[in-house]
């Protein structure tokens, strides 16, 4: 029984080796930073040092244009409406490219931490006592390509993760129409290096940040998140995630909705509306 066990473990990480190596469209960059906690993912750690040189290494013109406000352009008065918001997510953005350490998470509240990741498969939750659920058994059922449980250094990375290319070759922008994004917007964000990032902000946000265990619970789509109020914007990961991304050169987009205009506040119609169109965006990371 043993031997079949380990047998499917490791036909298990075969697959997930050979599912990422069949996503990465170009060859991984020189690693700036070999500095970071990243555990039990074996064969695939480069992975995950590539996409995080790349997602910090493109934070600083999303940071000079939040800084900015509304005037910043690229979205932000849609993502988070109004100039009050420019410093904090100035800050939330800066945190991250830093990956500045803060205090009084477990296992060791003492001392400051920085996120630290994990790969997740079917015996993390027996290697991290006192974690409050199976990571395993959450990206199983939700999907999810990562998740970050409360009060924890940890950021665990789900196999699906690694189904993602690590960073955009082409342009994703979705177009408005009638002062909504069109129902295609989730490729934008779908990529290694924008999912790090939005799991780092649920990192540093903290207690605050909506997630699956809030009231109101995360939102992942784009016309939802532009739907939402301006203190659930900065409370909502994937708010940061469209706007670094809409940001970035590599994609560059430009027209976002108002969301002080029609159809916003969106109807319970029209949200539902948009849950049936982009039904595949329901696999996004749900942490």
């Amino acid at each position: 029984m043993c031997s079949i066990k380990v047998a499917v473990l490791l036909a298990h990480a075969a697959l997930i080796s050979l599912s990422a190596a069949a996503q990465i469209s170009s060859p991984l960059p020189s690693l700036q930073n070999t500095r970071y906690n990243i555990y039990d993912c074996g064969a695939l750690r480069p992975q995950v040092q590539a996409a995080l040189d790349l997602g910090k290494g493109t934070l600083a013109e999303a940071i000079d244009a939040a800084s900015q406000g509304v005037a910043g352009g690229h979205g932000f008065q849609a993502f988070f409406k109004n100039n009050a918001a420019a410093k904090p997510v100035a800050h939330m953005l800066k945190d991250i490219q830093i990956m500045k350490p803060i205090r009084g998470l477990k296992p060791n509240r003492l001392s400051a931490s920085q996120p630290e990741f994990v790969c997740v498969d079917r015996n993390t939750f027996d290697r991290y006592p006192g974690i409050i659920r199976d990571p395993d058994e959450y990206c199983r059922i939700s999907g999810a390509f990562g998740v970050w449980f409360r009060g924890f250094k940890y950021i665990f990375l789900c196999p699906k993760y690694f189904t993602l290319n690590i960073s955009p070759m082409g342009q994703y922008c979705p177009r408005v129409m009638d002062n909504m994004f069109e129902r295609t917007g989730y490729l934008l964000a779908d990529f290694q290096k924008y999912s790090l990032i939005h799991e780092m902000v649920h990192f540093y946000l903290g207690r605050s940040s909506l997630g699956w265990d809030t009231n109101p619970k995360e939102i992942y789509k784009l016309n939802e998140c532009v739907n939402l109020d301006a203190k659930n914007s900065l409370n909502n990961p994937m708010n940061y995630q469209y706007f670094v991304a809409r940001k970035l050169v590599e994609q560059a987009c430009t027209s976002a909705p108002n969301p002080f205009a029609p159809p916003f506040p969106l109807s319970p119609q029209a949200l539902e509306e948009d849950h049936r169109a982009q039904g595949t965006f329901d696999a996004v990371d749900k942490s």
